[in-house]
């Protein structure tokens, strides 16, 4: 009896190890991650010996660019790291595709994606099939769609595409899909899934990446893993629309003509000519105002020390007469080097601009200093070329790039031409204002959101503010719609957009993230009009929505599934001491609630709706 039990224990003892080695041996697919992406370098790359090893600091710079941008979480690592630990990442991105049987052992084990950029290494090339050709050096290229997918959506427009650099005649097996080759044919983008896992190659080489490569990366991560994202442009818009005016001394009184069109400008001024007041003025106007320069020196033709000595100086003037700190630096002459973002990074400073093809979609820019100053470039387009600067908002539309252009009031007032520079601004605001996903903001504005989505991020079912967060930021989480929405601690996120949300105010801590659906949801009001901010609390039946117009528009707000019944509404300025105004409104049979307003421009509306007693008036 004794022996029975024991040979039955025994050989049940046996299959739980058996089955325990079978579980164990299988991909780790559908396990937990870290929520983050592995950025692999080699910490032993040579990068004294100029290109290519400068193309490939380059590639690992707007690597991470395009990361902090689109809002991933990720870590820098390189070939020290253990398996284990590499493992535990939810992607993997390789720069020349280093360490092989690393990424080799990453995919088979986890089942997971790697993202090699730039080349593929010996080791990579052998273990998957991949007979390694040589590098090809061409000119500027466009590539060739030849399989369309998830991955290559929206790369090829009538304005712009992915860049290509040459390409490599490498030979691919049987199991890869050719996504994209060069117009000679060679591949450059290549997806690959064989028993070690699944591998997609952007083979080319690239100084500076665009809107395309920031699609791309995109593309690859929503296609390889469910991770969400807070960053890019802010309230789930597309193309933020900056104007700068250049140059601002004493005695520059006719800026205020500009100010009357919009506030949304940003007023760059030369530090060592400014009068205070003058400058005080236009910041209380709600202008902003950021340095250009002290005596509007061209950065990129001086050494390091020199341009430190003169952002300081400039920050130094700018502190005395705003009393506040500078946010950012526009660059004279829309010039800068790699010495340039150093030396803003050491006076404070987030952002700095430059011409626009050094950077045509914010990146980092620096060589061996590891600083996050965020880079702009400029049009060259004048506002007064109404036809250049129209194309260019279509173009930033289909692209969903920020656009920067650049005025000069003290040269139009010599030439006497300010009134057509004027009329031009109506112009430009106006057809900005007609285009979905479009919308004017401040330089300044549209930086701070930049820095501070380092400041939060989604942490499981969490999300977790390190800091002091504006309303504003676009949140897309997998799957998360106006169906499947998504409630952050007491209140639900009501506004989506394109598969996007936008997240309120959030103060330090941890907010717990649940599913739901059929709760009310906020309509997109149309063109011309953000929404900042857009929150249901179900236990109280209670909205509150921040909304702006950068053009004077009258909208009907509408709610959807709201509640059958009756609501007060208020309507208030929150940065101003008005009391508002209150109204009632109610629901119709589908549990719409409509909320007529006449927005004013450039002035931030509150909304707040509350479930009222049953028959109240209808109106609004």
């Amino acid at each position: 009896m004794k022996l029975n039990k024991m040979v039955r224990f025994s050989s049940l003892f046996v299959l739980a190890l058996f089955l325990c080695g079978a579980v164990c041996s299988l991909p780790l697919q559908g396990m937990g991650h870290n929520g983050k992406v592995a950025v692999m370098a080699d910490s032993r790359w040579n990068w004294a010996n100029g290109w290519p090893e400068t193309d490939y600091l380059s590639v690992l710079r707007e690597t991470v660019s395009a990361l902090d941008y689109l809002g991933y979480r990720y870590d820098l690592i390189n070939e020290t790291i253990a398996q284990d630990a590499l493992n535990s990442y939810a992607m993997v991105i390789s720069i020349a595709g280093t360490q092989g049987k690393k990424i080799i052992s990453y995919c088979t084990t986890t089942g997971r994606t790697a993202f090699v950029l730039y080349d593929v290494g010996s080791e990579l090339s052998s273990g998957v099939g991949i007979a390694a050709g040589e590098f090809v050096l061409e000119a500027e290229d466009s590539p060739q769609i030849t399989n369309e997918g998830v991955l290559t959506a929206g790369l090829v427009s009538e304005y712009g595409s992915l860049p290509l650099w040459g390409a490599y005649n490498h030979r691919f097996n049987q199991d890869a899909k050719i996504l994209l080759t060069n117009s000679r044919g060679l591949p450059v983008l290549v997806e690959q899934k064989v028993s070690a896992g699944r591998y997609v190659f952007l083979l080319t080489r690239a100084l500076t990446w665009n809107a395309y490569s920031y699609r791309l990366m995109d593309n690859v991560i929503r296609a390889a893993i469910d991770l969400s994202r807070i960053g890019g442009v802010p309230y789930a818009m597309d193309v933020p629309v900056l104007f700068q005016l250049d140059d601002f001394s004493a005695g520059s009184l006719y800026w205020q003509d500009y100010v009357d069109v919009t506030k949304k400008l940003t007023v760059a001024a030369i530090m060592s000519q400014v009068n205070g007041k003058e400058l005080l003025t236009m910041r209380q106007a709600g202008v902003e105002v950021v340095p250009h320069g002290y005596n509007h020196e061209d950065l990129s033709a001086l050494p390091y020390q020199q341009q430190t000595g003169i952002v300081t100086q400039a920050v130094q003037v700018y502190r005395k007469h705003v009393s506040a700190e500078p946010e950012g630096y526009t660059a004279p002459y829309n010039r800068i080097n790699a010495d340039s973002t150093r030396a803003c990074h050491e006076a404070g400073l987030s952002w700095v601009t430059t011409y626009h093809g050094m950077a045509n979609i914010p990146r980092h820019y620096y060589e061996d200093y590891p600083n996050h100053v965020w880079v702009l470039g400029a049009r060259p387009d004048k506002i007064s070329d109404l036809i250049a600067v129209k194309k260019a908002l279509a173009e930033g539309a289909v692209e969903n790039k920020p656009l920067l252009f650049v005025e000069r009031p003290h040269a139009r007032k010599a030439a006497d031409q300010l009134d057509e520079s004027l009329l031009a601004l109506k112009s430009a605001v106006a057809s900005a204002a007609s285009l979905d996903g479009c919308y004017l903001t401040g330089l300044q504005e549209y930086f701070r959101h930049l820095v501070q989505q380092q400041q939060v991020y989604r942490d499981g079912n969490s999300i977790v503010a390190k800091g002091e967060v504006a309303a504003g930021l676009t949140f897309a989480y997998p799957g998360c719609d106006r169906d499947q929405m998504m409630q952050l601690g007491a209140g639900v996120l009501m506004f989506y957009r394109k598969g996007s949300t936008v997240l309120p105010a959030l103060s330090p801590g941890r907010y717990p993230l649940t599913p739901v659906k059929d709760m009310p949801v906020l309509l997109e009001p149309g063109p011309g009009v953000v929404i900042k901010s857009a929150v249901y609390y179900p236990l109280e039946k209670r909205s509150e929505i921040l909304l702006e117009a950068f053009y004077p528009r009258e909208i009907e707000l509408c709610l959807d599934r709201m509640p059958v019944g009756s609501y007060k509404i208020e309507i208030a300025q929150p940065d101003r001491k008005e009391t508002g105004r209150n109204a009632t409104a109610s629901t119709n049979k589908e549990g719409k609630l409509k909320i007529r307003l006449q927005l004013p421009q450039d002035v931030m509306q509150q909304v707040n709706v509350f479930h009222h007693v049953a028959g109240a008036a209808s109106s609004s």
